[in-house]
């Protein structure tokens, strides 16, 4: 392989480095299949050339670049290049074309080696930076002084492939006559410009050589060699933005009030801001590089972004559901280069406006029964997807978890997703209820069965639920002697009133539920074994809210919606700060805790912007931890939510937060006034009359 050198007053052919022995004896290049190439005649090309007279030989785009070329006083008999430069006089965007094409004209090269062509790659101006080709076609170029550093274009040397390719802006080849200068007729030349990001012309990339040359798909050729040096000059303009746009951009996406994400073309999240973690409850290190379907109702991230450009300034964006909630909307916004190309997208998340409620339409589709279950954890999910399972079943169902973590939620979901679902759904406390009225309560009671029977008797809670759901919570504090008589409803299918003889078929599913470990109950002679494995079908497991990571920041945002909506409050802006504190409490009293601090927060916030500083002060960390007595054991057993603290403490601050004023704090606040007048008295708080 050879290249051509300016050295000196000339041109000078050289081999270069690293070429193999076995290339140079190659044989000599094959002619053209027709030996002789039929194009513009001599008279037609002197026509118009000499005399300005058209000939219908000419195709228009050849005409015009003649037309060009008289204007420009172009010597028609002169062909030889003279506008020859140093490198060091081209300047640094010339050094930088050579630099970044050097490899890719040899590898077109190979393509077309011993084939009696050579390739070259020339600047925007036309300017020549570097060739490599074989020595004939490099020995014949060197008459015409074209080589590294001479200029080529349109103006300097007449219609030629890569002048002409730069002043027309697209590939073409011209062949022998249709070049403008005669000296250049024996030539066969094939170019393809080279547009850089923005879409402005960058370079020309050239397959050239004389006309007995095998010039077989030099234009294809041409234009591939221009894609590949296009690719890498994007990729390297696309580093040089990134570069030096990246602070820019971690300062905007940090200091935005919304949620913002960045995902490239593939779908694929790249940077995420501190907010969209809040508002989506997952963490930054588990948000970037993920995919958005993981997130979002997304089916081709590819198509959508692509039929949303161009979009107008100002727009909307793309709305993009979010999965799991509907208390989110998303908008997706697309990214693209100066030329018009897809980068990516951009997902602005903002808390959605309260949804008005509207009737079921006949025929709609209904709600998931699940819905209220929120949360992106893997021990929540896989909960619900067991209960999802047997929701369509009778199967009885043990839910197991500490107090408020949901079990009656899941309980009525199950009941809802299950066939029995327009039946009654009938929930029953069995430790809140006294041991002596207990199997009143569960099987009812005849007409005089004891002092104060009502008149005609009372239907139990297992009549009350036939065909539906019977939900028997803290399962566990149910007294040992009831125990056995409800086995035996549970197996028999039929219940005796208190007083009564005659039995009653009743249809139920059993649902039962508790914070309890009921075999350990069993172990210790609290629970009967049988009952257990009655009730031991399905055993379905909640998670504390503690083990649940990102979910707590879910179900806040759940929460603040609800709340505000009940409070008449309106939050316009929840600092990051609140979703710390709320990351960093351990949340003892689960669901139930968190819902009420988050109550708290919202009636007392100043304004309508939510931060820490509302948070009740157990939540924050603020107050003195407990110290275990001697026997009690740590953690969320040993230190239990005081359900009773927190409101008593939630009343203290919201009445000193009103100055006093029983409207606005019982407003704030949710209840009646006659209900917080009797609280203020129970906390020994004086009451005003305002």
């Amino acid at each position: 392989m050879y290249e051509l050198v300016w050295k000196g007053s000339r041109f000078q052919v050289v081999r270069s480095q690293g070429e193999d022995a076995a290339a140079r004896r190659r044989a000599d290049p094959k002619k053209d299949a027709e030996g002789v190439f039929r194009g513009i005649d001599r008279a037609a090309w002197r026509d118009y050339v000499l005399r300005g007279r058209g000939s219908p030989q000419v195709q228009e785009l050849i005409r015009q670049s003649w037309s060009r070329c008289l204007d420009h006083g172009v010597d028609p008999a002169e062909g030889k290049c003279w506008d020859i430069r140093y490198e060091q006089d081209l300047g640094e965007e010339y050094r930088f074309l050579k630099e970044l094409t050097r490899d890719i004209q040899t590898e077109i090269y190979t393509l077309v080696q011993n084939r009696g062509l050579l390739v070259t790659v020339s600047d925007r101006r036309g300017y020549l930076a570097g060739m490599v080709g074989d020595i004939k076609a490099l020995r014949a170029a060197d008459k015409l002084n074209f080589g590294p550093g001479a200029n080529w274009g349109e103006t300097t040397v007449g219609t030629n492939a890569i002048g002409t390719a730069l002043r027309c802006a697209h590939a073409l080849q011209v062949r022998g006559r249709e070049h403008f200068c005669e000296t250049h007729h024996g030539w066969i030349c094939s170019a393809a410009p080279i547009f850089d990001w923005n879409g402005e012309l960058f370079a020309c990339f050239d397959i050239s050589g004389p006309l007995d040359s095998n010039h077989h798909r030099a234009l294809d050729l041409a234009m591939h060699g221009a894609r590949m040096i296009e690719s890498r000059l994007y990729r390297f303009r696309a580093a040089q933005e990134a570069a030096s746009s990246s602070p820019i951009v971690q300062t905007v996406l940090h200091a935005a009030p919304s949620g913002l994400l960045y995902a490239d073309a593939s779908g694929r999240i790249v940077e995420s801001n501190p907010m969209a973690s809040a508002l989506l409850g997952v963490s930054r290190d588990r948000m970037v590089g993920a995919r958005l379907e993981q997130f979002f109702h997304i089916k081709e991230f590819r198509s959508m972004v692509w039929a949303g450009t161009p979009r107008s300034r100002g727009d909307a964006g793309i709305p993009v559901p979010c999965l799991g909630t509907q208390a989110l909307k998303a908008s997706a916004f697309p990214v693209t280069s100066p030329n018009g190309s897809v980068q990516g997208a951009l997902i602005l998340i903002e808390e959605a406006p309260p949804a008005r409620r509207t009737t079921q339409l006949v025929g709609a589709a209904p709600q998931d029964p699940f819905r209220d279950l929120l949360g992106h954890s893997t021990a929540l999910r896989e909960a619900v997807d067991l209960a999802r399972r047997v929701a369509s079943t009778d199967t009885t169902v043990l839910l197991v978890g500490e107090s408020g973590t949901g079990k009656e939620i899941l309980a009525k979901a199950i009941h809802a997703a299950s066939r029995r679902a327009d039946g009654p759904f009938v929930a029953v406390n069995c430790g809140a209820i006294p041991s002596g009225l207990i199997q009143s309560v569960l099987f009812g009671y005849v007409e005089g069965a004891f002092t104060g029977a009502r008149r005609g008797g009372s239907p139990g809670k297992f009549e009350q639920a036939h065909g539906g759901t019977l939900f028997l919570d803290e399962i566990a504090e149910m007294p040992l002697d009831m125990q056995v008589n409800l086995l035996r409803v549970l197996e028999e299918g039929q219940v005796t009133r208190v007083g009564g003889t005659r039995p009653a078929a009743v249809d139920v599913r059993i649902i039962a539920a508790t914070h309890r470990d009921l075999a350990a109950r069993v172990r210790e002679g609290l629970f009967r074994e049988d009952l257990y494995y009655r009730l031991h079908v399905v055993r379905i497991v909640l998670p504390p809210l503690r083990e649940r990571g990102e979910d707590v920041l879910v179900l806040a945002r759940h929460f603040i919606e609800l709340v505000s909506r009940k409070l008449g409050r309106s939050v316009r802006l929840i600092l990051p700060s609140f979703y710390r504190a709320l990351a960093a409490h351990g949340w003892p009293g689960n669901v139930r805790e968190l819902r009420h601090a988050v109550e708290a927060a919202v009636a007392l916030m100043p304004g309508d912007v939510l931060g820490e500083e509302s948070l009740p002060d157990h939540v924050r960390g603020l107050e003195r931890a407990k110290v275990p007595e001697e026997g009690e054991r740590p953690g969320p057993e040993g230190a239990p939510f005081d359900l009773r603290a927190v409101e008593a403490e939630t009343i203290r601050r919201a009445y000193a937060h009103f100055r006093g004023n029983i409207t606005e704090t019982a407003r704030a606040l949710g209840i009646g006034r006659n209900t917080l007048y009797a609280k203020l008295r129970k906390l020994g708080i004086p009451a005003s009359s305002r």
